[in-house]
């Protein structure tokens, strides 16, 4: 894939003449055990709880098509229904593409390229905000005493100052 930008750091680039960010190899979810409250999963009590999210459904060819081109957005959207026609203009402040597994120490992650096309999220970035939470459906399971996630489908990349996946998966400097 080739870019015309000027380089602000091995990950990050900026589109000239038009301004957008270009972020380049952004983890943006992983596999593995991840904390959820309760009332998040449909629950009605109030603690942590841990969330299985295996390999083969995080890198299924149906989990990474359904984020090729979600829109990204800074924070998550109010609205529970996520990104939708309604408010997609609004939210979008850029978008996903090049969806991919990590490879070597980073084979655990989902790894994407984000064109952010909006000023004030661009310098929220630029600034120091990066971490990457995503928005998607999924079905829950339980399986030998634990919480699995299945059929993951994406809806939104957001754009987080603390995302759940933890600091390694944000936009790197």
């Amino acid at each position: 894939m080739l870019y015309y930008a000027t380089r602000i750091s091995d990950n990050i680039r900026r589109r000239e003449p038009e301004g957008y960010l270009i972020c380049v190899n952004v983890p943006i979810a992983r596999s593995g055990m991840q904390e959820y409250y309760e009332d998040e999963l449909g629950k009605d009590e109030d603690g942590l709880v841990k969330v299985y999210r295996p390999e083969e459904e995080v890198f299924s060819e149906a989990t990474i098509a359904s984020f090729q081109g979600m829109p990204v957005t800074n924070e998550h959207p109010d609205d529970p229904e996520g990104v939708n026609l309604d408010n997609a203009q609004y939210l979008s402040k850029g978008h996903c593409q090049n969806v991919r597994r990590g490879t070597g120490k980073d084979r655990d992650l989902l790894i994407a390229d984000l064109i952010i096309m909006d000023q004030q999220t661009i310098q929220e970035i630029l600034d120091g905000k990066r971490e990457i939470s995503c928005g998607y459906t999924y079905e829950l399971c339980e399986e030998n005493g634990r919480y699995v996630q299945l059929q993951i489908r994406g809806n939104h990349i957001g754009i987080v100052d603390k995302g759940r996946a933890g600091h390694r998966v944000c936009i790197k400097d």
